[in-house]
């Protein structure tokens, strides 16, 4: 009796893994064609501000300072650690099951101010964790493409919102759950804090 429980117990746990392993592959698959596509909604949106720039400039200035929640907002790269994602307007939880997200209520990219992005810790900012003092971030976007190097990173607890707090110099803040290892609700922040080097034109971008 003892060896048949231990055998469906066996089978059991092995249908378990089958079927997490299934979701994992679910979610990942689902996760890389949603960034696909995403990134040919980014390439057109510069199509677009390159040609409203030539034409009507006033148009463009709108069209950008007022993104939609779950528009493409631009693109973040980490080149050292191989950090790749798309940013959408927005910081929910159906945002971030797919891409990194824009924080509500900080700046946007190429307006003076604290530019707030995060993403989960055990998918697209995982990388994080060995982020270091100096490294580059680009940030590409309908605006044009802005560099900004690292100038520190701090661990808090989810309540320490100053980490978001405006500033009248143009930063930038990402933000992910930490550990970066702990299973469950992660109990403390992990904040990388940079600052603007420079801004490419339109020109450059594409």
């Amino acid at each position: 009796m003892w060896t048949s429980f231990q055998d469906t117990f066996g089978r059991v746990l092995v249908m378990m893994g089958a079927l997490a392993f299934a979701c994992w592959g679910y979610f990942t698959l689902n996760q890389l064609c949603f960034q696909s596509a995403a990134r040919h909604v980014l390439e057109r949106q510069m199509l677009h501000a390159s040609a409203l720039e030539r034409n009507d400039p006033g148009q463009l200035h709108g069209w950008l300072t007022s993104p939609r929640h779950g528009d493409v907002l631009g693109h973040l790269e980490i080149a050292r650690i191989g950090v790749s994602v798309v940013v959408l307007e927005g910081s929910d939880s159906r945002i971030l099951a797919v891409a990194a997200g824009h924080i509500e209520g900080t700046a946007l990219p190429g307006s003076i101010g604290n530019v707030g992005i995060a993403a989960h810790r055990d998918t697209f900012f995982h990388s994080l964790q060995r982020i270091r003092t100096n490294d580059t971030i680009r940030l590409t976007t309908a605006h044009g493409t802005f560099q900004y190097q690292v100038d520190r990173t701090d661990v808090v607890l989810p309540a320490a919102t100053e980490v978001l707090d405006q500033s009248t110099s143009s930063e930038l803040t990402l933000v992910t759950c930490y550990p970066f290892g702990y299973i469950g609700a992660a109990p403390k922040r992990f904040i990388v804090h940079a600052h603007q080097l420079n801004q490419l034109p339109f020109s450059q971008t594409l």
